[in-house]
């Protein structure tokens, strides 16, 4: 049977880099999770891609003994996992203190965030489907934000932006519960 996961059992979290992994817990259990997130996000449309790892085929003169092309295989390093996605914007800041860095205090009642100053600071995701039954974790560690894309209204008078972290793939994790 295939197991259908509804939109209510999932939820995206934010946080600061997880200094060190649980290996004793699940992932959703990391004290950065319960107390320390910055963002508990309404999204929609998220996309996690996998690390890839590539393999190319190198051609070698000759034939072996069944008359087949002498050839190797080169694996390749794995590729950045990444997630992308719309989040809906609450009114604050979403993510731009991690895609911005720190902003800069205006009078004391807003705070002003400009691209590419250097001063943007790794994060983690979590998403975490949990029915009750069956719970899905997967974490990306040490995440950089590339892209903060179009805000938009919708019709129905909701803010929405779009984005796309990734990490390395020593630094994402996938657990299914037993």
């Amino acid at each position: 049977m295939v197991k259908v996961w509804y939109a209510r059992d999932s939820v995206v979290k934010v946080a600061e880099a997880i200094s060190s992994i649980p290996t004793d817990a699940a992932l959703d259990t990391a004290t950065e999770w319960s107390s320390g997130y910055a963002l508990h996000a309404v999204g929609k449309n998220i996309t996690i891609t996998e690390p890839e790892g590539s393999i190319d085929k190198i051609d070698l003169l000759g034939e072996d003994a069944n008359n087949f092309q002498n050839a190797e295989l080169d694996k390749k390093p794995f590729g950045l996992a990444k997630i992308s996605g719309t989040l809906i914007l609450d009114g604050d800041e979403t993510l731009e203190t991690y895609a911005y860095g720190s902003g800069t205090t205006i009078s004391t009642t807003h705070t002003r965030y400009q691209a590419g100053d250097g001063s943007r600071t790794a994060c983690a995701f979590l998403v975490n489907l949990d029915d009750g039954t069956n719970e899905v974790n997967i974490v990306l560690n040490n995440a950089y934000i590339t892209k903060i894309g179009d805000r938009k209204i919708t019709a129905d008078g909701h803010w929405e932006v779009d984005f796309e972290a990734v990490c390395l793939p020593k630094d994402y994790y996938v657990e299914f519960k037993d």
